[in-house]
């Protein structure tokens, strides 16, 4: 049975930075042949439903909302299109639309995987990953919430617990599919909230990091992420777990 490599894109118009991250796929399938992108429309304003009419070295599948539903509910969305077609042996990527996440790591991150690791992360704070182009402020908030997870909800070789670009068996993703209000009523915290989820679920988890360059200097357009409900989200997340 052959693996296929998963690469998840949640987007909400995001059109012109997936034009760049397609480009970087396509140079990606030239080493890695068993790539198949899941591009999840968010219902955007822009012309992101154009780039499922082109043809790619990759094999695209597009799904589009009829409204917007935020970025929890999209990774639902394109999770639930990939289990229609996976099997045991296959690997999702998750990662963002924004043309920030190097792409060219993910190589790495599927060796890791077939050596051994459950999930693999692309952690900020590792040694060697650089992050360029973000503010002190948000920089600040990552390496606060860094230290409140740590402390809470502690786990081997884990320190980056919200970027959402991760490898993971799909075997995994399919428990958390069985709960269907797993992904109601979240936004942005939802990266942390698959982490914490699979870590109390699974006690002898294999997650391993690997350092990567997050470039937001890359990304063209505004930041989608209302910055306040993430706060507040990811604080509910990190509390309201700790105690139960």
């Amino acid at each position: 049975m052959r693996q296929i490599i998963y690469i998840l894109l949640p987007a909400y118009n995001e059109e012109k930075n997936l034009i760049k991250i397609f480009k970087k796929i396509k140079t990606l399938t030239k080493l890695q042949k068993n790539i198949k992108v899941v591009l999840v429309d968010d219902f955007s304003s822009d012309n992101t439903e154009r780039l499922s009419k082109k043809k790619y070295s990759f094999q695209l599948y597009y799904i589009r909302h009829k409204f917007n539903k935020g970025l929890s509910i999209t990774m639902e969305t394109g999770f639930r299109e990939i289990l229609k077609r996976s099997n045991e042996k296959d690997i999702v990527i998750t990662l963002d639309s924004d043309n920030t996440h190097p792409i060219s790591i993910i190589p790495r991150m599927i060796k890791k995987i077939d050596k051994g690791s459950d999930i693999v992360i692309a952690s900020r704070f590792v040694a060697s990953s650089k992050i360029t182009g973000l503010t002190l402020w948000r920089h600040s908030l990552s390496i606060g919430a860094k230290y409140l997870f740590k402390l809470l909800h502690p786990y081997r070789n884990l320190n980056d617990y919200t970027c959402n670009f991760r490898a993971y068996k799909f075997e995994l993703i399919k428990s958390i599919l069985k709960d269907k209000n797993f992904f109601k009523k979240e936004g942005f915290n939802i990266a942390a909230k698959i982490i914490l989820f699979l870590i109390n679920k699974y006690k002898n988890l294999s997650l391993s990091e690997v350092p990567f360059k997050l470039s937001y200097n890359y990304k063209i357009g505004e930041s989608k992420m209302k910055l306040s409900k993430t706060i507040f989200l990811t604080l509910r997340l990190i509390f309201f777990k700790s105690h139960q």
